[in-house]
């Protein structure tokens, strides 16, 4: 009992380090009509360390999955296409925007209106998971939340 004790004390201290290697600033859900069945999430994550960082989607409990999508443009149409992840460089910024990459909400399990929270999860592949509360935001009044989201893409 006292071992279990000693690693579960040894990981809690070593959970803050492992949390500032990836950050997600910036967060918002896009806040559509009710009888939509996805939606998507937009953000920035900032790799603060000296390594790449392979990131993958996570769990909601907004939708019954989520997926990183990137929006690729193919005989003059645009489609959206599956990731299983992206890597984002030492020290780099990967930014996830309207008609970018972005984090796809898959048969939303409940309403998601303008105001409310929507918490979400990512992965690394080294076993990192990020929880992010990010606020709903209605496609309706995004434009003014785009503006944060104007950086690099792959």
């Amino acid at each position: 009992m006292l071992k279990i004790g000693r690693v579960m004390l040894a990981a809690a201290a070593l959970a803050p380090l492992l949390a500032h290697t990836l950050e997600i600033n910036d967060a918002y859900v896009r806040g559509l009509p009710p009888t939509q069945r996805n939606t998507a999430a937009f953000f920035t994550a900032v790799n603060t360390s000296d390594k790449p960082i392979e990131l993958m989607a996570g769990e909601s409990d907004a939708a019954e999955r989520i997926e990183i999508h990137s929006h690729q443009h193919r005989d003059g149409m645009m489609l959206m296409q599956e990731q299983a992840s992206v890597t984002i460089g030492a020290g780099e910024r990967f930014v996830f925007a309207p008609g970018k990459y972005h984090l796809m909400f898959i048969n939303i399990t409940r309403p998601v209106r303008d105001g409310e929270e929507v918490s979400f999860s990512l992965k690394t592949s080294s076993g990192q998971e990020v929880t992010v509360v990010a606020p709903v935001v209605s496609v309706l009044k995004e434009s003014t939340a785009t503006k944060e989201h104007s950086g690099m893409h792959p």
